[in-house]
């Protein structure tokens, strides 16, 4: 770097400090998060975050460290916090989101947040700003106003999975029973109207979801559906041939088809991508599929199947020589390391 630029950046880091200098204090005004907006995603259970940080210099990055809180019922439950490590930019606008446990219309939600720039230029603003005012999200407000509700509405999980429930009574007698299937199921009491039901390790018992129901007086019942999806198998068996140098057939084993009810989700799918071509394709078939030999004396075929649902991927490799023949003449697949 040009000696008259070291210089600019070194007046430029001057400057930026001084700015920040207070008049009455012996260390510099912290950098705090402000014009903090929170909005609530019900379907995915998720919180999203999103604000500025004001008096970023121009033409400047700072590495920064946000403090974030969420309490639950009210702002003294803490039930989250954690750091958000990320740079930032003049102007720029952040975001973060928080996927919660409990479905979002069963407990009303605070946020919070504090700062401090971790950046080497800037050693004297290494420290934590004031707290951000709390931000308060509370879906119930948007319900419709039946007696009864139930929540999460079909939810979508993996067998094996932790699953949060509750009901939100607007009559003030909670003599209601819940029940799982035909199972009674007992909860905890979040406030006067609110139960909440936790369901560890839920299990696969059919296609078309698992139903859970609650009532009580007078005429109360409203019920929901869990949709527990079997946990998607690393497809096996994963070979490739060629008998005629044109067309490479491979197949495989996909194992337990996860296909749900109500579409709420299809078989899962299968792609077959080709590492040294980088070309990729998607499979009609749920165990074969056939990819072209390319005519530009590619001997080596790298191959990546994978399977994905809604829910997750898994995938198996295989390196493929096409110069090596069998006795029958069928090129072998050889299992990748």
């Amino acid at each position: 770097m040009a000696p008259f630029a070291v210089f600019q950046t070194f007046l430029s880091i001057l400057m930026f400090l001084r700015i920040y200098q207070s008049e009455a204090l012996a260390k510099p005004l912290p950098l705090t998060p402000e014009s903090l907006k929170v909005s609530a995603n019900s379907t995915h259970q998720c919180l999203h975050l999103q604000w500025t940080v004001r008096n970023i210099p121009y033409h400047q990055e700072l590495k920064m460290v946000f403090q974030i809180q969420i309490s639950r019922i009210k702002t003294s439950n803490v039930i989250r916090v954690e750091n958000y490590n990320t740079t930032v930019k003049w102007k720029q606008v952040l975001h973060w989101s928080w996927e919660s446990d409990l479905p979002l219309e069963c407990a009303t939600h605070f946020v919070r947040m504090k700062s401090l720039v971790d950046d080497a230029n800037f050693s004297e603003l290494n420290f934590w700003s004031n707290w951000s005012s709390w931000k308060e999200v509370n879906v119930q407000e948007s319900l419709e106003q039946d007696t009864l509700l139930m929540f999460p509405k079909d939810k979508l999980v993996e067998e094996g999975s932790n699953v949060t429930i509750c009901y939100i009574s607007r009559n003030t007698q909670n003599n209601i029973s819940c029940r799982l299937e035909e199972n009674q199921i007992h909860g905890e009491q979040l406030d006067p109207h609110v139960f909440a039901f936790n369901l560890n390790n839920v299990s696969f018992i059919r296609k078309h979801g698992t139903t859970i129901f609650c009532e009580g007086p007078p005429k109360q019942k409203k019920g929901i559906v869990l949709f527990v999806s079997k946990v998607l198998d690393e497809p096996k068996d994963f070979s490739c041939e060629t008998r005629d140098f044109k067309i490479l057939s491979c197949t495989w084993d996909p194992g337990m088809d996860t296909a749900l009810g109500f579409s709420k989700q299809p078989s899962q799918s299968y792609t077959l991508f080709e590492s040294f071509s980088g070309e990729k394709k998607l499979c009609t078939h749920k165990n074969r599929c056939d990819w072209q030999i390319t005519q530009d004396s590619q001997e080596f075929y790298n191959f990546t199947l994978t399977a994905a649902n809604y829910l997750r991927k898994r995938s198996v490799n295989i390196l493929f020589d096409l110069t090596h023949r069998g006795e029958t003449g069928v090129v072998a697949a050889h299992i990748g390391h």
